[in-house]
């Protein structure tokens, strides 16, 4: 989401990141697959192989504004809620990548709040119309 903000190497190291979160728990939920693959679809990127890199550089250089910092943290917090919950391991990944944006943690929990609520919309859109009576 707002993908379109980022640069073409801003979209592929949000990617680095967001594997790196997901891999952070070391498990891999097929929702956090759908995510990330809907998010190269509104990229218009190709999902990336083993052999692409693996390692993003100097955060603030990269996302070089706080609203493109704001922009990939929200990104990398929706695909960590895609589950349905964001073990530890994942938040730790997800607050180290702030500290390395120098986002403040009122920042932080703002975020992680919209995506909560984000990540609750998309699941009540998911369900629309297959519930019993549903239109």
């Amino acid at each position: 989401m707002f993908l379109h903000e980022l640069s073409p190497d801003q979209q592929r190291a949000l990617f680095i990141l967001a594997r790196q979160v997901i891999a952070a728990d070391h498990r891999l939920a097929l929702s956090e697959v759908e995510i990330l693959d809907r998010l190269y679809a509104e990229a218009g990127l190709a999902a990336e192989t083993a052999a692409d890199p693996d390692a993003v550089g100097d955060l603030n250089y990269v996302f070089d504004t706080p609203r493109l910092r704001a922009v990939a943290l929200m990104n990398l917090l929706t695909v960590a809620h895609a589950d349905g919950r964001v073990d530890p391991a994942e938040n730790e990944a997800l607050r180290d990548l702030a500290d390395r944006m120098d986002l403040d943690a009122a920042t932080l929990d703002r975020l992680q709040a919209w995506a909560y609520r984000y990540a609750g919309l998309m699941r009540e859109g998911a369900a629309f119309g297959r519930e019993d009576g549903g239109a």
